[in-house]
Formats: structure tokens, sequence, C-alpha cells
């Protein structure tokens, strides 16, 4: 999808030469696939230690490549440079302010169809119409500024002599107060990202880039005078991650339609993830949803991943400290082994003697092991009710959550400690396809979803089979990258 952003074109550097003398020095690059080349039989030292490039295009289209890391000077024995770019933003204008992103992709097309926006008479005609129609709005915050989320429907046409066209188009506007910043814009981006990340239960989304709305200064000449005035203006922001995989077919795509029962608290969606981003802390801590345990694909999602094996099981974690009541229950008797023991610590002499005696302190209440997590979080137990009924019997029957929590227990200790002496069965599966059933419930009940939405919601956005008839050998399941 991003293959149209590549081109060919020159950068200028402007060199000192003397004490008054500057001198404009030009290399040719190419960039492709989230690279940039640079053709330069010399050191350039101006940009080394810095992240940000200019270009122009041989098309005349200015170019800011934004490197992940620092550009190195190490140039001498490598040609062309070769440098990973983080970001593109093209049309770039140095002196651009902007106030608005807009993030336009293929799932967000069959997350909000835009067929309310035609309208359709007896004998065919199609109208579209011409007011833009606004579907939610809401305020989050990002970074301590306030940004206004609008999910809208709109047309988008071109009209020529021999052909005209009209589309119908969904995208979402956030507007934020004037800035130049572009890791702010970063994180406007990937606030989408992630949520659509959520939404779809894969990272592999088409949401790769944005349009950003704004200002830039410029010379008007007006009544024989150069007059400096602000524009409109208009420029695309690329982003690149290496790690990412390749967007799915449009047959996976289209299936974002039934994940369209999260629209009816996605305001809250948004405002957690944009916490997480801002780095926000409460009283647990920092975060507060975990994308890390979201499957990188289709094809990953359908198999069980080793190390998302563990970061699913280490979400669940997260997720009962952090949204849950106390599952370390202290009782009266609890309480007195403590009272005697402390007595035993303050007369014990010798560092050793109190160590041992402090460690058995600190163990008297023992937090419950992963298995008697995964029944008090499905059956309920405190003020925490059971999220049992977001989960069919026909997915998981509650007779087998104790010994499926069981499997993820012996499972995740293996993989945590790297015994690798545990044989994983078909059980395993359905162990981990349960955690990640519990995780989604509890974010969205967090997010104020019913438990009949929620249902509706697992029943058509994860994967609930483990299609072992396709799949006779387990190892085929089972993938370790």
């Amino acid at each position: 999808m991003l293959e149209e952003l590549n081109h060919s074109g020159y950068i200028v550097i402007k060199r000192q030469v003397g004490k008054r003398k500057t001198i404009n020095c030009r290399y040719e690059y190419e960039f492709k696939d989230g690279l940039l080349y640079i053709y330069a039989f010399e050191k350039v030292p101006e940009i080394s230690g810095i992240r940000e490039v200019l270009g122009t295009g041989f098309d005349r289209v200015n170019y800011l490549f934004v490197a992940s890391t620092e550009i190195t000077d190490d140039w001498s024995d490598k040609y062309p440079k070769r440098i990973r770019i983080d970001y593109v933003v093209k049309n770039f204008e140095n002196d651009a302010i902007c106030n608005q992103a807009v993030i336009s992709f293929d799932e967000l097309q069959y997350f909000c169809p835009s067929a309310s926006v035609v309208q359709e008479d007896s004998t065919g005609n199609v109208t579209f119409l011409n007011e833009r129609k606004e579907l939610k709005s809401f305020d989050i915050t990002v970074d301590s500024k306030p940004c206004h989320v609008c999910f809208r429907l709109r047309n988008e046409g071109n009209t020529g002599f021999a052909k005209s066209y009209m589309t119908a188009i969904t995208d979402i506007a956030i507007s934020f107060p004037k800035t130049n910043d572009y890791e702010f814009l970063k994180k406007i981006y990937l606030v989408v990202d992630k949520v659509f990340a959520f939404i779809c239960n894969r990272c592999n989304t088409t949401c790769l880039s944005m349009i950003v709305n704004g200002k830039y200064k410029c010379i008007d000449y007006s009544d024989g005078k150069n007059v400096k005035r602000m524009f409109p203006f208009s420029f695309e922001i690329f982003y690149f991650d290496y790690y990412r995989e390749e967007p799915e077919n449009n047959e996976v795509i289209k299936n974002t339609w039934w994940a369209s029962g999260f629209f009816s608290h996605i305001d809250a969606l948004f405002d957690l993830v944009a916490k997480d981003l801002s780095g926000i802390e409460d009283e647990n801590g920092r975060g507060t949803i975990s994308i890390d345990s979201i499957h990188p694909s289709l094809k990953r999602r359908r198999k069980i991943d080793l190390q998302l094996s563990l970061q699913i099981a280490s979400a669940f974690e997260f997720y009962v400290r952090k949204y849950l009541p106390n599952m370390i229950e202290e009782k009266k008797y609890h309480k007195e082994v403590k009272q005697a023991l402390e007595q035993i610590y303050e007369t014990s002499k010798g560092k050793k003697k109190k160590k041992l005696v402090k460690d058995l302190i600190d163990h008297v209440v023992i937090e419950p092991a992963l298995e008697d997590k995964i029944w008090k979080v499905y059956n309920g137990y405190g003020k925490w009710k059971p999220v049992k009924p977001c989960i069919s019997e026909v997915w998981f029957n509650e007779n087998e959550i104790r010994k499926l929590g069981s499997e993820m227990n012996e499972w995740r200790n293996d993989l945590a400690h790297s015994k690798r002496k545990y044989k994983p069965s078909a059980n395993t599966i359905r162990a981990v396809r349960l955690i990640e059933h519990l995780n989604y419930s509890i974010v969205l009940r967090k997010l104020g979803y019913s438990d009949e939405e929620i249902m509706d919601i697992l029943s058509h956005v994860l994967i609930h089979e483990i299609f072992v008839d396709k799949y006779p050998d387990l190892n085929d399941l089972l993938s370790s990258k």
C-alpha cells in the first residue's frame, strides 16, 4: 500500500566553506519501501546525529523524512547510505501550522458503512446527499492537549468532460490546538491505529497514513506589495513499521463490519488508548490496555504464537490488577500469624535470621495461582460480577474452565522459565483462547458494554475454534515466530 510513495529525488545540504562562504551540495536519493538511500561518496556530517532529512522529488514535491533513530556518520564503507524511516511527510512546508488530522482506511469503511449518505429511488437512480453526516463525536486528551474526534460520512468526487464519478467515504477527523509538533501528530495517528488493532484483533490494518490540515506562511503579491499571509494547506504523513505484517486481503477486511458493536462506546475506547499513549498514571500505575497482546495478523491469530501466549497471559494478570477487586483475601488467622511472626522478627538476631522471618511474613498471604484467577474472573467473586454470561457455553463449557486454567498455568510457567518440558496439546490452544476471551471481557466491561453486547462482539472478533480437523499435526498450529 505504501509502495506508491516510492520515488527518487535529491537533498540539498548547505556547507560552510571558509569563514563566510557557503555552498549548496546536492545528493541524489531513492526512497523505497520505508528505506532512504542517499548516494554520497563522502561523509555528510550535516545530517549526522539528527533524525530529519528534507528532500525534493524529481516531481518537485517536498518530502520530510524522519528516521527511526539518529543518523550515524559511518558513511565511508557503505554506498549508498541506507536509513530506515519512521515516517514521511509529503508536501512538507517548513512554516505549516496544523490543527486537524483526517484518517480514512479500508477497515473503517466497513466498520461505519457509508450507505446512509446514498439514496436510491424506485427506478434505480442513485443520489448522493450533499451534506456531511456526523455519526459520533467526542473529546479526548492526548499529551495534555484537548482533541475533538468526529466519525463522519462525506462525498468525494470529480467531474470531467467524458467521465465523472462520486464516492461515499467514512473518515475520522480529529481537531486539536494549533501545532507543528510531528511527534504529537504521530500520537494522534497511533490512537486511531491502536483502537482499530483492538477492534480487529490484529495489528496489520490498513491505517497507514493521515492527511493533516492547517495553514502555512506564504508571500502574496497584492497591490504592488509583497505581503506575508497564512494560506490553507494540507499534507499527508505516511507511517512505516518495519515489523508490521502486510495488510489482509479485502475478503478479510470486509469482516470488520461484524465488529460494529464496538461503536456504542468507542469514545471510551479512544480515551483509554489516548491515556496509554500520553503516559498517564493512576493509583494502579501506568497503562490501561495491552495492545502488545493483540495478534500481528489473521494468520498469526489462527495459530498460537509462543511469544503471544506469554503476552496474552501477562495482559490477563495486568487487567486483573488494574480493573478487578483485590483477589488476595486476608482472614483473621492470617493476621494472627503475621503478628506472631512480627514479634519473632523483633527479637531475632542476625541478618540471615531476620531475612528468613521477613520472607515468612510476606508469604503468609499469597497471591492466587493463575488457574484460580481465571476461575474467579469467570465465575465472579466479591464485588466482581462473573463474565460467564459473556462467554457462550458453545465456546467454553463451565465444567472445563478449571481444567483449561490449569493447562494455561502449566504452559505459562514452562514458557516463562524456559523449561521446554511441557508438551502442548489441543487444550493448550483452547486455554490461550479462553484467556483472550477473558481479557476482552474485562476491558469491554470497563468501557461500559453490557454482557449481551460483549458476547456479540466476542462472537465476531475472536476465534473460538482450533481447527484441529485442518491441522492434524499440532505443530502446524504452534508457531515459534
